[in-house]
């Protein structure tokens, strides 16, 4: 895999079974895997679930403390300079050798669940932009450990994450990792997906969810 590499697609229309089959390959091939999934619906079909029933070496790292989502507090800048001291980074160094999966869901779900008994438009905009930092926090952490040369031989795989719109893409950042995504046509403007090069898809598999 070249470049960064986005498939663009409706729902039910085989997004996460070509990327599942995509993991098998890049594992052939010698890769590591981390994927990053925030399915908050058919879990049972979600791509982490599927890596974990299917991958003895994989693992779930499931963050729900909103402290320790600093981006949006702090600058990308500060960031940077002190990734080392911010989530996952530990996670990450003990779980190396590992196929990491995060599970990306808890604050989407929380932002749902607090709209639908309040009605409460800002604290669901609030656990939407925890979760659209997470995101970007959590890929800016693994750019800047490989580029570290702290993570090596790794492929990153998204399913339906979202990224916020900045002044600033992390891409420029970026030295070997390459990302393999799939979204929604919505979700698709996060300013990290910019510079992705479109995946051209044939809908192979139509799924009854």
């Amino acid at each position: 895999m070249k470049n960064n590499q986005l498939l663009v697609e409706s729902r039910n229309t085989g997004k996460t079974t070509y990327l599942f089959n995509e993991i098998g390959k890049l594992v052939s091939d010698g890769f590591g895997i981390i994927v990053l999934d925030s399915a908050t619906e058919h879990e049972d079909k979600s791509l982490l679930k599927k890596v974990i029933n299917n991958y003895t070496d994989s693992v779930i790292i499931d963050m729900r403390d909103e402290k320790q989502v600093v981006l949006g507090n702090i600058t990308i800048k500060d960031f940077i300079k002190g990734f080392m001291n911010y989530f996952p980074f530990n996670d990450i160094v003990k779980n190396k050798d590992k196929i990491i999966c995060f599970d990306l869901s808890f604050f989407l779900e929380k932002g749902h669940e607090v709209y639908e008994k309040t009605n409460d438009i800002k604290q669901y905009c609030h656990y939407r932009n925890l979760y659209n930092n997470l995101s970007q926090q959590i890929v800016l952490s693994l750019i800047l450990m490989e580029k570290c040369s702290i993570i090596k031989n790794k492929i990153v795989v998204m399913d339906e994450i979202e990224f916020p719109v900045i002044d600033y893409n992390i891409s420029n950042l970026q030295n070997n990792l390459k990302f393999l995504a799939a979204v929604h046509p919505e979700n698709a403007f996060g300013t990290f997906y910019v510079i992705f090069d479109k995946i051209k898809f044939k809908i192979y598999q139509k799924r009854k969810d």
